[in-house]
């Protein structure tokens, strides 16, 4: 929206655009100090409704802080358009929140007329983390789910948000394309094998195995384009 040159500061998990490395850091966005943020005399401050301690916010309010808090759920484009639009209105650029409505919603419709002519939806399933034999599968209401949908895929996991798969969950689900991040095999897919099950799924025998940089998949943002995009082609390539 071009409100970059405004920002003072930005909170300890923020990677995006790169010019934000040079930027203070206020710590933990649900760890948040007033002492830190209030030093950077910002006429406003962004966060997500359960940023927190809650006393924190309020301080910043009563030092006349315009605080302004986003819903991170449901995990939907309306909600991420409404975010967006929210914004706008915050940093007084509507038309350019509007636009960038538009031009994702544009490319993401152009997705979703390829999506239309295929035969039928790629079984697939994201795994975040191993965390020893179990992996953690994105189920339901997750925002792996919803990008899953929009490029096309069929998510097999039906739970809600995040469970841990047995080996024998996993070969019961027999994704045909897996997704991980590429943070998680660091270059070598042979990281996975200590993931009980995998070597018996379809995925992995079709050497179906789809790396996504885990910034792109785990948060809804203005990239959800970039990665739904990538994420199409991989699960019909040419």
């Amino acid at each position: 929206m071009g409100a970059g040159e405004r920002v003072v500061g930005v909170d300890e998990t923020t990677s995006y655009p790169p010019e934000t490395a040079k930027l203070p850091h206020i710590g933990y966005w649900k760890q948040l100090s007033s002492e830190g943020i209030l030093s950077l005399r910002p006429d406003s401050v962004i966060t997500w409704q359960d940023a927190g301690p809650q006393i924190v916010l309020d301080q910043l309010r009563a030092q006349k802080v315009n605080v302004v808090t986003l819903p991170r759920v449901p995990a939907t484009l309306q909600q991420m358009y409404a975010n967006i639009r929210q914004l706008a209105k915050t940093l007084q650029v509507p038309e350019q929140g509007e636009a960038l409505v538009t031009q994702i919603n544009q490319r993401l419709e152009r997705v979703q007329q390829n999506v239309a002519a295929k035969k039928a939806p790629v079984k697939a399933m994201f795994i975040l983390s191993a965390g020893g034999s179990a992996p953690q599968v994105a189920g339901k209401g997750s925002v792996a789910d919803a990008i899953l949908s929009l490029a096309g895929a069929e998510n097999v996991a039906t739970h809600q948000q995040y469970k841990s798969y047995s080996a024998e969950s996993l070969i019961a689900a027999n994704p045909e394309v897996i997704v991980v991040t590429s943070q998680m095999v660091d270059g070598d897919i042979n990281r996975l094998r200590s993931i009980a099950g995998i070597t018996h799924t379809a995925a992995w025998k079709n050497q179906r195995i789809i790396t996504v940089d885990q910034n792109l998949i785990l948060g809804m943002g203005p990239r959800i384009a970039d990665v739904v995009e990538s994420l199409h082609q991989q699960l019909w390539p040419q």
